[in-house]
């Protein structure tokens, strides 16, 4: 049954085309889109289709770790989908055929609630960071995603690698509070106190992480883990290991 359509974000990468192509491919998808920037028109003019192509402005603050890119690209393409359920993926990333056919199973088997499906999510054990979904893939039904993505953008200021996260928000836990801040008021207090709670060195992070105990799958589940070709960066896999020692945890 095709009731998925995916969303394929950011600016485009010489495998970006090919990536919507092979995921068009996939028996279970309705539509890709390619929601990119109006600054990236000129790198796919010689295609034949303008079609599922969604273009916006690239913002004059990237809210810290273009997170203000993420956030507007992602959700102006999550608008123009129709199905049951969609998936957000990266435009410089992919995932194989068999791995998208276990991601889909996976969702339909473990989908319990409002829950989005990322690659990681946080764990409880330190080092660790409280409400922080990994964002390369939000896959869901189309009114969490939205939910997810439709949130402020960041005022928060730019930074270089490596980043100080005692002065600066982590961009996936600013999307991750803004989701719990939906089903906990104490989350919401969070949220509103970011240099209290939320920050690497902030005094009351162990009240972000209680509640976080409490209420971590409501919003999020992880898949398991998956092969993944990540082109930016000479097309290595998605780097579990090294999440792993920060603190995330997958469903295996």
């Amino acid at each position: 049954m095709k009731d998925t359509d995916i969303v394929i974000q950011g600016g485009i990468f010489p495998q970006t085309i090919d990536i919507a192509t092979q995921y068009s491919k996939l028996d279970f998808v309705k539509d890709v889109f390619i929601s990119t920037w109006e600054s990236d028109k000129h790198k796919i003019k010689d295609y034949k289709t303008q079609g599922n192509f969604v273009f916006s402005d690239i913002p004059k603050k990237d809210g810290g770790g273009n997170l203000n890119l993420q956030l507007i690209s992602s959700l102006n393409g999550v608008k123009v989908c129709k199905s049951e359920n969609v998936v957000k993926m990266r435009s410089d990333q992919t995932i194989p055929q068999e791995d998208m056919y276990r991601m889909n199973d996976f969702y339909r088997k473990n989908l319990t609630g409002n829950e989005v499906f990322v690659l990681g999510l946080m764990g409880l054990e330190l080092p660790s960071f409280p409400y922080h979904p990994q964002d390369h893939v939000f896959w869901g039904k189309r009114k969490n995603v939205l939910g997810v993505l439709d949130i402020p953008l960041s005022t928060w200021e730019s930074y270089e690698i490596p980043a100080d996260f005692s002065i600066n928000i982590r961009p996936p836990m600013y999307i991750g509070v803004h989701a719990y801040s939906k089903v906990s008021k104490k989350a919401l207090n969070h949220l509103n106190n970011p240099h209290e709670y939320l920050l690497d060195n902030s005094p009351k992070k162990n009240e972000a992480f209680e509640e976080y105990e409490k209420i971590k799958d409501l919003c999020f589940k992880s898949f398991p883990r998956i092969n993944m070709i990540w082109h930016k960066y000479n097309n290595q896999n998605y780097p579990y290991q090294f999440y792993y020692d920060q603190g995330e945890r997958y469903f295996d």
